[in-house]
């Protein structure tokens, strides 16, 4: 009966009786409270010397974990502090070198119209040209590797300069080495096969029939994206310097009888 009647009550007079009762209690409150304080002190003044003794000790033990906290923080707070500082040096490092995103390409294929294969520059034209975003200088491949690089474009066709064509040069290095060396095209032999010439090849690399080296291109040469297979070398002699080798690189037999090909388009 008593809650149906203080539900009744309007809010201002609950308010009004909360405080009143609240300023009623604070008096008892703070006694209260003062009795448990002396009780405490009284209490404490009965205790023994040796109960004194092990209070002390009690405190002396928390004071000391304290300050191994406030140590352990501070030693927390400088490695964050030496942390931030590496970042921020690798930060301006990246900024420094100014490091460029890698190139996406988007692959065009497109079919062989025309192979000029026996003369002294060996090309293939393609069906297809500008209408489809290719551009002069645009890297050609097919399953084996590298086929060659644009050298014409029309708006609906254009030509390829081979691997094999002697003006044909581009940054290289071997699978598993990372040392720039240089690819030069050699033409075709009277066997059909394409071939290449290898230059600059440091000292320390050997190549033999068991044991061939893997040429593949380098980003470094700006046309292809690295590890895309040039041909293999199978032996190595000394260069005309004296300080480099040079060897003959084997291409795929099928890179003269072509069908069809694949345009490396930059995207960005």
């Amino acid at each position: 009966m008593f809650c149906l009647l203080w539900w009744g009550v309007p809010s201002s007079w609950k308010l009004a009786v909360k405080s009143g009762f609240s300023e009623f209690h604070a008096p008892l409150w703070d006694v209260s409270s003062r009795l448990d304080d002396l009780s405490n002190y009284w209490g404490h003044l009965s205790d023994s010397k040796k109960t004194l003794i092990e209070n002390g000790k009690q405190i002396q033990r928390i004071g000391h974990n304290q300050s191994l906290q406030v140590k352990n923080i501070e030693s927390l707070s400088k490695e964050a502090d030496r942390l931030r500082r590496l970042r921020l040096r690798i930060q301006n490092l990246e900024k420094e070198l100014d490091l460029d995103p890698p190139v996406l390409y988007q692959p065009v294929i497109t079919r062989i119209t025309r192979r000029s294969l026996p003369s002294w520059w060996q090309s293939i034209s393609l069906r297809k040209g500008k209408n489809s975003s290719l551009e002069k200088g645009l890297g050609v491949i097919f399953k084996d590797g590298v086929v060659g690089r644009i050298h014409t474009v029309g708006a609906r066709s254009s030509e390829i300069e081979l691997i094999t064509n002697t003006s044909f040069r581009i940054v290289a290095h071997f699978a598993g080495d990372e040392r720039p060396v240089t690819f030069q095209g050699n033409g075709i032999s009277l066997g059909g096969i394409p071939s290449g010439i290898v230059y600059d090849v440091p000292q320390d690399l050997s190549a033999s029939k068991t044991k061939p080296l893997s040429l593949i291109t380098s980003p470094l040469g700006g046309t292809f994206p690295k590890g895309i297979s040039l041909g293999k070398v199978v032996e190595l002699e000394g260069g005309k310097d004296g300080l480099f080798q040079m060897g003959q690189v084997v291409m795929s037999k099928e890179l003269c009888s072509l069908q069809e090909v694949t345009v490396l388009v930059p995207q960005n």
